[in-house]
């Protein structure tokens, strides 16, 4: 099965957030719903502070807890890809996903009744497109690539990334030292 994921350089995010808007436009989106959203965290005190903005969504994980709780077998993971996708004709929207999900993937959408979460555009992939966040990011700070060549050149405990209950997310970060 080829595998795809993610590589993040947050030091090339601008949080301009077309990544977001690809996204939400993509997928045809309502408002209050977002499968992909740039998340701010702020450290330091006058004059030194930081910030550090990261572009997160579904990171299909290797060990998807979500996949696990969910008590129908809509959450499947597609082989072409590596994409774990929630069958919406089985989604019963008990929420079970979304309280097992250590990363906040999953959505409540509350019109629907149904859980939703990024699908890694896998309608995209079947066009040999990428997802449109990454192809949108005007500085290169988000890349999807096969996921071989992101873990062997991308260590997971570069970024210091959670991960819970070994999850393996199919996420790397380039940080200082790696990837330059």
């Amino acid at each position: 099965m080829a595998r795809y994921g993610w590589l993040l350089d947050y030091k090339r995010c601008i949080e301009c957030r077309a990544c977001e808007a690809a996204c939400k436009q993509w997928n045809g989106l309502e408002p209050g719903i977002q499968y992909r959203k740039v998340r701010v965290f702020e450290s330091g005190t006058y004059p030194r502070p930081s910030r550090l903005a990261l572009s997160l969504a579904c990171n299909h994980c290797e060990n998807a807890l979500c996949m696990k709780a969910c008590p129908v077998k809509a959450i499947y993971r597609r082989e072409q890809d590596g994409a774990v996708i929630i069958d919406q004709e089985k989604c019963i929207g008990c929420r079970f996903c979304e309280k097992w999900c250590p990363y906040g993937a999953p959505r409540f959408n509350a019109k629907a009744g149904k859980m939703m979460k990024c699908t890694m555009c896998f309608d995209r992939l079947e066009q040999n497109l990428e997802p449109a966040c990454a192809t949108i990011c005007p500085t290169g700070a988000l890349q999807f690539k096969p996921w071989d060549e992101i873990k062997d050149n991308y260590p997971a405990e570069a970024a210091n990334f959670p991960t819970p209950s070994g999850t393996r997310p199919q996420i790397r970060f380039i940080t200082a030292g790696f990837g330059r």
